[in-house]
């Protein structure tokens, strides 16, 4: 008799004893998965003159290889948090690794630049899953802790993207970027899929691609997709992609605040203490850093006259500081707030980039060093404190499209700021680039980050 009364209760503790390490390896290939994104966004910058040499293409095309990754990322990030929140992270993580997989072994035997764009273009549709996946396990355990590894993970993969990705260009090959890919993808695989516990079966009304919304994902695509084109076609002015943009992205809204299960509800989302103001922080937030970090090298070169790989170590104190800073984010955080924290890294950031209005051709290397110094430090704690934001104001049952779309602001930015930069360049390449004008609109932009986030703190959240 006794035996059958502890026998439950014996298999109840069995069960919470090994819960623990079970949520522990799910988070832990989750993170492997995360950090592909930006190592595969960044390793393949360095490797893009031997590609250009190797399948014979001008380097402006060759660029591609690069672009279609974040294009399809942007789209591809959201798209997937949706399919996570109705179908679960286990599936969708899977079968991400495994598309990322093949399109990582496909780009290794790719022998055209159109077949390498393509396999680039899966590459990101494969690996886009893991972000929104990983919201979702964590909420589901309201581990909010693991955030911080997340966040750790993505900038310490952004960082060292570059360095890892001329380390292995130069021993084996610009094919290497992709191989090196293929033992962590199949890894993290497996791992998630024995750890990451059964779905809990959500059906959709009318099945899963009614569920997502086809509608409303292809009008967000051309939207994004639109712009982001526009954007990088700086400074020529596209009339016609510019009115494709306004009318796709008016349609998307107008759709999705009528569809009866819309892909981005607009309305949760857009609601007092929503997530839209972390989202449009965190779009500005980024126009501002990476127009520094892509501002400053072009002027480095032209203007000051060091080489590339010069110009680069002298930026590196902003990838390594930002990395720092996102380690020694989580107990600042927990230390001073939430609030104090974003506040004191937009100041940072504005402090960073207005440095920036006073540099010219007699600016000593030390004071490029310090400001990049500087300038790591708000990345760190604003994109941990924002991913905190944004994880809180998610709408029940939402986590994964907002992860989704809080990435895609990430991108935006970015690439904005790329356009911008490009821009800005004078038109005779022989004419040195001059970084100030730049940077008095990114202080405008580092300003109104600042702005943002002491009205949308002061609000009391839902």
């Amino acid at each position: 008799m006794a035996s059958c009364c502890c026998g439950p209760a014996a298999r109840r503790h069995d069960d919470r004893r090994t819960a623990a390490p079970r949520t522990r390896t799910a988070l832990a290939a989750l993170l492997c998965g995360t950090l592909l994104a930006p190592l595969n966004s960044s390793m393949v910058a360095v490797a893009l003159a031997p590609i250009q040499r190797d399948l014979g293409r001008p380097l402006a095309t060759t660029t591609w290889v690069v672009t279609v990754f974040y294009l399809t990322a942007c789209v591809c990030q959201p798209l997937l948090g949706r399919v996570a929140d109705r179908v679960g992270p286990r599936r969708l993580f899977a079968a991400g690794m495994a598309l990322a997989a093949l399109a990582s072994a496909a780009a290794v035997t790719a022998t055209s630049l159109p077949l390498l764009v393509l396999c680039r273009c899966a590459q990101a549709a494969g690996v886009s899953a893991a972000f929104p996946c990983a919201m979702v396990v964590i909420r589901r355990h309201g581990d909010v802790a693991r955030l911080s590894a997340v966040a750790t993970v993505n900038t310490t993969a952004g960082a060292v993207g570059p360095v890892l990705g001329g380390l292995l260009t130069s021993w084996a090959g610009w094919q290497a970027i992709f191989w090196v890919n293929l033992p962590v993808m199949l890894g993290a695989l497996v791992l998630a899929w024995r750890a990451i516990g059964p779905e809990e079966r959500r059906p959709a009304r009318g099945g899963l691609v009614r569920a997502i919304d086809p509608v409303g994902v292809v009008l967000f695509a051309v939207a994004m997709v639109g712009l982001l084109a526009v954007m990088l076609a700086l400074p020529a002015v596209s009339v016609p992609g510019a009115v494709a943009v306004v009318v796709a992205g008016t349609g998307f809204l107008w759709w999705e605040r009528r569809a009866a299960e819309p892909f981005v509800d607009v309305r949760s989302l857009a609601a007092p203490g929503g997530p839209v103001p972390v989202l449009g922080t965190f779009v500005l937030f980024n126009l501002a850093y990476y127009g520094a970090f892509y501002g400053l090298p072009p002027w480095l070169q032209t203007a000051l006259g060091f080489d590339a790989a010069h110009a680069g170590l002298l930026i590196m104190p902003i990838a390594a500081t930002s990395v720092v800073a996102t380690v020694l984010g989580g107990p600042v955080m927990r230390r001073f707030g939430v609030g104090l924290t974003l506040l004191a890294g937009g100041g940072l950031l504005l402090a960073g980039v207005a440095a920036i209005t006073t540099f010219g051709a007699a600016t000593p290397v030390w004071a490029v060093v310090l400001d990049g110094v500087v300038l790591g430090v708000p990345y760190g704690l604003c994109n941990l404190g924002l991913q905190r934001l944004m994880y809180e104001r998610a709408p029940a049952g939402m986590t994964g499209v907002v992860g989704g779309l809080f990435q895609s602001a990430r991108y935006v930015g970015a690439i904005l700021a790329v356009g911008l930069v490009g821009a800005s360049a004078p038109g005779d390449p022989s004419t040195p680039t001059d970084p100030r004008g730049l940077a008095v609109a990114m202080t405008a932009v580092a300003a109104a980050v600042i702005v943002i986030l002491a009205r949308d703190l002061r609000r009391p959240e839902r």
